[in-house]
């Protein structure tokens, strides 16, 4: 079987985490990060145990964080955004599980993906079947894909702000084996040290940041 993780830093402060691999591999649009801690903090905030677990990417231009058992369903908005960089190069991915947390600290886990293996795994996922929607007014509904989907702005006109949406996959079975496996070697992958991990990310940016000094400017004292 293939490794999806490369290792995994245990016990951390998440968000410093991930604000600290923005710094160091994020060029452009850095600001995109203000949006994952907000989503970071609600997932912790959250009762779902679903909610724990999520994917954040970070790219040279922009970062983006979604719910990772989502992504495991073919066709959602999340699983769209895991496979959209497919082909790219410069995709930093991970998957965070949170734990706890300690006053304003979110505790957790992280996990270095192993990008292409998991784009590769993804292919076989179950399409999209059902989406259940939670308003904030309390109402709840149960469309199909479709209809959700060409109809959110009805949705928002007659209900209101949406507060919580769960997709359900057309094999449900499939989607929690997908996750299953994915959990296990979480659970087996070796320990690493986030504060060396961050060390290397150092030096392959400023390792790269030298190769592309303009040559007009290279001799320079």
């Amino acid at each position: 079987m293939k490794e999806f993780y490369s290792q995994g830093f245990h016990d951390v402060d998440i968000v410093k985490s991930l604000q600290e691999i923005t710094d160091k591999n994020t060029i452009f649009y850095k600001t995109d990060f203000a949006i994952d801690k907000e989503i970071v903090k609600e997932a912790a905030e959250s009762t779902s145990l679903d909610s724990k677990n999520l994917i954040w990417i970070s790219r040279e231009s922009g970062t983006h964080c979604f719910n990772e058992k989502n992504s495991l369903i073919a066709d959602t908005p999340e699983y769209n955004k895991f496979m959209f960089y497919k082909e790219s190069t410069d995709v930093l991915a991970y998957s965070i599980d949170i734990k706890e947390m300690q006053g304003d600290v979110i505790k957790g886990n992280i996990y270095p993906i192993n990008y292409k293996e998991q784009c590769a795994f993804r292919e076989d996922c179950s399409l999209l079947k059902n989406v259940a929607v939670t308003f904030e007014n309390g109402q709840k509904e149960i469309l199909s894909s479709d209809d959700y989907f060409q109809n959110i702005a009805q949705l928002h006109e007659k209900y209101g702000a949406i507060k919580e949406v769960q997709y359900e996959s057309k094999e449900e079975l499939q989607t929690k084996r997908l996750l299953e496996t994915l959990q296990q070697q979480k659970e087996t992958a070796q320990r690493g040290d986030i504060k060396e991990y961050l060390q290397k990310l150092e030096d392959k940016s400023v390792s790269v940041e030298k190769e592309t000094v303009p040559p007009s400017f290279s001799n320079i004292k």
